[in-house]
């Protein structure tokens, strides 16, 4: 059996070796984008085509246990820096990695409303540090001579879906308020998590031995293709297998006066159902185990986690069954906004965001500067305390080329530059075809619907002249 271990194992060197929060993205209607964030937020374009594959490509990796300095800093021990890092680890620990490409997205202006449609593929990774069974994988029997240990907490998901999606935003009360609401049917090619982790573990006071007893519940759909090596024997039912949902995003944007507007939206709410390729394993009985000393010192990585994998499989003892269908939620987020104008150009914003996974909530907050510094050129700044991690300062511009409109974003752009030290980072970068139409005349002391960057006329092209009546 290729035990599912083994894919953990590797996706958490390779991320490891790497270095979803979109905070600054949320303010930046510059970009279609921003829509991802909250379907109501007002935009500047009128109608726009998102390059297939390359109008948006998104990572995003956030990791609050440790940095990748502790583990490989030059001309120190790395068994010893693994052992400072498990026992640095505690209950609040996280790992995540999300990838989102658009593979497809348009939007225009009807009236007072503006629809848009696409599909996006979305990979999604979380984990909580497992704390007490790295220490029983790393110490062994030396760490729990005598003792009692309970491991009841190990949360960990992977999800992989395509997001096909159709939304709507209408202006009223004369572009003061904007309502909006999208509406996902979601494919689901390949997900895992832990639906049950129970495992007792007791020493004899010789130490020479664990006694484990375990009702351990891990349910998989579509991976066990991929751990067999079968993906390509039935390609199209991988890519498009018989695992679906629904999930909506809804948004709202107020604007109090031409200097303040807020705003909010809940997105992702909902579920897939697995039907198709569905796998468990599970571990259900009392086992012994002896522990194991993997040195990773000496250069042979692939044999340390062989070694890890064998003996956990001897520990626990797990048992593939085929499974049965099943139900799981999508991990909702919140997200709440202001922002305050100084000018129609130039604004600060402040942004609170919340994510909910297996029944805990990861808190952020994001401060913001967004200004349009010429025709052609927005740009943004921000500062970022993402899950208890604070040296996040990000950044991204909008750059208009006639109706090429190419952006870059990043919550933390010194996380991407100086990798040792990285916790939290993400890089979202596209192209699109954008088209803002002729500025509409507005009576005198008559509020813009973005007061940030105003509707700018265009030339035929689709460049933005300058225009001094708007400083």
């Amino acid at each position: 059996m290729k035990n599912w271990i083994q894919t953990l194992a590797f996706v958490l060197v390779s991320v490891a070796a790497v270095a979803q929060s979109n905070l600054t993205l949320y303010n930046f209607n510059a970009i279609p984008q921003s829509l991802h964030t909250n379907p109501a937020y007002p935009q500047q374009t009128k109608i726009w085509v998102g390059i297939p594959v390359l109008s948006g490509v998104h990572f995003h990796f956030h990791n609050n246990g440790f940095k990748l300095v502790d583990l490989l800093a030059t001309g120190s021990d790395v068994n010893q820096n693994i052992d400072n890092i498990i026992n640095n680890l505690d209950e609040k620990s996280h790992l995540a990695l999300t990838q989102n490409v658009d593979l497809l997205g348009i939007g225009f202006k009807m009236g007072k409303g503006f629809f848009t449609m696409g599909a996006q593929q979305v990979v999604d990774f979380r984990m909580d540090y497992p704390v007490d069974l790295l220490k029983l994988v790393r110490y062994g029997n030396d760490q729990y001579i005598g003792q009692s240990l309970n491991i009841n907490q190990f949360d960990y998901e992977t999800l992989v879906r395509t997001n096909f999606y159709l939304g709507y935003q209408h202006s009223l009360m004369d572009d003061r308020l904007s309502i909006g609401g999208r509406i996902k049917y979601i494919i689901g090619q390949q997900h895992s998590y832990v639906e049950r982790m129970n495992a007792e573990i007791n020493t004899n006071d010789d130490g020479f031995e664990l006694d484990i007893k375990t009702d351990i519940l891990i349910r998989t759909a579509g991976v066990s293709s991929l751990l067999d090596n079968t993906f390509g024997d039935n390609l199209m039912g991988n890519v498009l297998p018989q695992n679906s949902g629904f999930a909506g995003d809804l948004g709202v944007f107020y604007r109090i006066n031409d200097k303040i507007d807020v705003s909010g939206s809940v997105i992702d709410l909902g579920l897939i159902k697995w039907t198709a390729n569905t796998r468990d394993y599970v571990s259900n009985g009392q086992f012994v185990y002896d522990g194991i000393d993997a040195d990773l010192s000496n250069g042979d990585l692939e044999g340390s986690l062989k070694e890890t994998q064998d003996s956990l499989k001897e520990a626990f003892d797990f048992k593939e069954v085929d499974g049965e269908s099943y139900s799981r939620w999508l991990s909702p987020r919140l997200f709440v906004g202001g922002n305050y104008h100084f000018t129609d150009k130039h604004a600060v914003g402040a942004l609170y965001h919340a994510r909910m996974w297996n029944g805990e909530m990861f808190h952020d907050v994001s401060f913001n500067y967004q200004g349009r510094w010429s025709r052609i050129f927005q740009f943004i700044a921000s500062y970022s305390v993402i899950n208890g991690t604070y040296n996040n300062v990000g950044a991204g511009f909008d750059l208009k080329l006639g109706p090429v409109q190419l952006y870059v974003l990043s919550d933390n752009i010194l996380g991407a530059m100086m990798y040792e030290n990285l916790q939290t980072t993400n890089v979202r970068l596209g192209i699109n075809l954008a088209f803002y139409g002729k500025k509409d005349k507005k009576p005198e002391n008559t509020p813009l619907t973005n007061p940030v960057v105003p509707v700018p006329a265009t030339d035929d092209a689709g460049s933005v002249p300058d225009n001094d009546d708007n400083n």
